[in-house]
């Protein structure tokens, strides 16, 4: 088919063909991604991203101007896309030990406040800098981007290095579990304060502020302490009824209905999601409903091998090459990999037991990935007075640090345990 016909066709908004052909050919394009770059040892979701990158701005050249503008305004791909990071979020929740907190030592809890409070300082100051005409909402979004910390892609290294039983991996996983809470708290009221300013100025007041800080911490202190009592009845409720496979159902509709009721009091979706799987599996032991069946988080893979890639390849494609190697852009990106990675670095500051790498700690606690990916991409569909909180050029600069953060990660732990 002729490229201006394809792109006819697939720009129409009526054809259901043209959305299944887009959403097969992502699905496909995202799994190559993924395999590929863990052969060769980087995470699933780098693949994915770069992918996406590759497919949005290489098939604009072979199928016209029009290229894959169906696929990053078509509503549907994006609903499901939403889907998965919804049970991405999910996921995080379920392997989320809430033990974790009694156990970690006075480090990880340092490491943890450091390793928010540094970078998010950082970011708003180098946005600030740079883009000085902007909202201060705008600043406030670049410096919670840069709070993430993606503790899977840690995790992971950790475990080829032989490592997780170290102390030094003790330290970074406990900060991480506490930057993870921390990081959606900032985002919660970050992406509040976005939703509730309706003009470009400075937003809502220091009230509206702290009224959205405390929703977010409301939210998810009540996930948390009703844990004990919900989770077990709820799985020995689905197991007494014998059908296989029903706490998958009875989960990802909790996971759903709990982002849902985070919207409509004002946080981020994905803030219910999260609380839905901690609420589920407050241990991250892996709940199942019956002995002879799969655990939740294995029951859910299969909606994840699917829904979660999906996501990260339409993150890709958004990027626009040409904008990114634009000198403002370019700059942009490499200052705020700076301040990201100088921003976690800090966190060693907060390594007070005797005997552990301070270097490996701080290292460990650098990678955004696919958390830092999520906050991009929540900031580019957020807008004030009509206009998108990230311009094309800033949410690729964001996605260049994520990128560096995530490739810098493995190499750094490798030397330095």
């Amino acid at each position: 088919m002729p490229g201006a016909a394809w792109a006819a066709t697939a720009t129409s908004g009526t054809s259901s063909a043209a959305i299944l052909f887009g959403l097969a050919g992502l699905v496909v394009v995202a799994k190559i991604g993924g395999l590929a770059a863990e052969r060769l040892g980087q995470p699933a979701v780098l693949g994915e991203l770069l992918a996406g990158i590759g497919l949005g701005n290489l098939l604009p050249l072979v199928f016209g101007g029009e290229g894959l503008g169906f696929v990053r305004d078509q509503p549907a791909l994006q609903v499901l896309a939403e889907i998965g990071v919804l049970i991405l979020l999910f996921d995080v929740g379920l392997e989320t030990d809430l033990r974790a907190f009694r156990r970690v030592g006075v480090s990880s809890l340092l490491v943890a406040l450091i390793g928010v409070a540094v970078p998010f300082a950082l970011g708003w100051g180098t946005s600030a800098w740079l883009l000085p005409d902007r909202s201060p909402l705008v600043h406030v979004f670049v410096g919670a981007s840069l709070t993430a910390t993606s503790v899977g892609i840690t995790a992971r290294v950790l475990k080829d290095l032989g490592a997780s039983q170290s102390r030094e991996a003790q330290t970074i996983l406990g900060a991480a579990i506490i930057d993870d809470m921390l990081g959606l708290i900032v985002l919660a009221v970050v992406s509040g304060m976005a939703t509730a300013s309706g003009t470009g100025a400075a937003g809502p007041s220091w009230g509206a502020t702290i009224g959205i800080l405390l929703k977010a911490i409301v939210f998810l202190g009540l996930a948390v302490l009703s844990s004990q009592l919900v989770a077990a009845r709820v799985v020995h409720a689905v197991g007494r009824t014998g059908q296989h496979g029903l706490i998958l159902v009875v989960g990802v509709a909790l996971c759903f209905t709990l982002a849902f009721l985070a919207e409509a009091i004002g946080l981020a979706a994905i803030i219910g999601a999260f609380a839905a799987g901690v609420l589920l599996d407050p241990c991250g032991a892996g709940v199942r409903a019956r002995e002879d069946e799969e655990t939740l988080a294995e029951l859910l893979h299969p909606l994840s091998a699917v829904f979660v890639p999906l996501f990260f390849v339409l993150m890709g494609i958004q990027v626009d090459v040409p904008s990114l190697l634009g000198a403002d852009t370019i700059g942009t990106g490499v200052v705020l990999v700076v301040a990201a990675i100088a921003g976690k670095l800090a966190s060693a500051l907060g390594v007070v037991s005797p005997g552990v790498k301070r270097g490996a700690v701080a290292i460990g606690m650098v990678p955004r990935g696919e958390v830092g990916l999520i906050f991009a991409g929540i900031g580019a569909s957020l807008t004030v007075a009509g206009e998108p909180l990230l311009t094309q050029g800033l949410y690729s600069a964001l996605v260049l640090m994520v990128v560096v953060t995530t490739l810098v990660t493995p190499i750094g732990l490798r030397r330095t345990l």
